[in-house]
């Protein structure tokens, strides 16, 4: 099976294609089927939903043109969660105070982004206020064996977490 990631991200929402595998799977054969996932995460369920609607009308458009069958099914469907706006701006000072002590200089801006979470903040978020702090990766590749970080910004995070609890405690 070979596993591709692809991911597009528009300003509320992350499309990743994480698995594809073809049939009969050789160089120089046009595969006779072709199965894919898709994980769509938007800030809203509607947004998603609009989305998903979208997407599944054009595949069912392009397969028809073509004469080929077409089946999606919907294995997983999860509400969108929101991070607490309060926490995400307590999150955002303590990163600029992190990365002031580790720079010594004050930063122009520390970018807010839309997470998406479908982990341990998507669980929490039926017990408490949930926000995430991101450690940037190369090219935007994270949970897959080509993921990088540099040290300097896991060095930067570990300073935003320090001055987080040291501000709220």
């Amino acid at each position: 099976m070979q596993k591709l990631l692809i991911r597009i991200t528009f300003n509320l929402l992350v499309c990743t294609v994480g698995e594809i595998s073809t049939w009969p799977s050789a160089s120089n054969v046009i595969p006779g089927q072709v199965t894919f996932t898709v994980d769509l995460r938007a800030i809203d369920d509607m947004g998603r939903e609009a989305v998903v609607c979208e997407l599944s009308n054009r595949l069912y458009q392009i397969c028809d043109r073509r004469s080929v069958s077409c089946t999606i099914d919907r294995k997983h469907d999860a509400n969108a969660v929101i991070c607490d706006s309060e926490l995400t701006s307590k999150l955002k000072s303590a990163a600029y105070l992190g990365l002031k002590r580790m720079t010594g200089s004050v930063q122009d801006e520390v970018p807010v982004l839309m997470s998406g979470a479908g982990h341990n903040a998507m669980a929490l978020s039926h017990l408490t206020k949930v926000g995430m702090l991101f450690v940037r990766c190369r090219g935007g590749i994270s949970h897959f064996p080509e993921e990088h970080v540099l040290d300097d910004d896991v060095w930067a995070s570990g300073l935003a977490i320090l001055a987080f609890i040291e501000t709220q405690l």
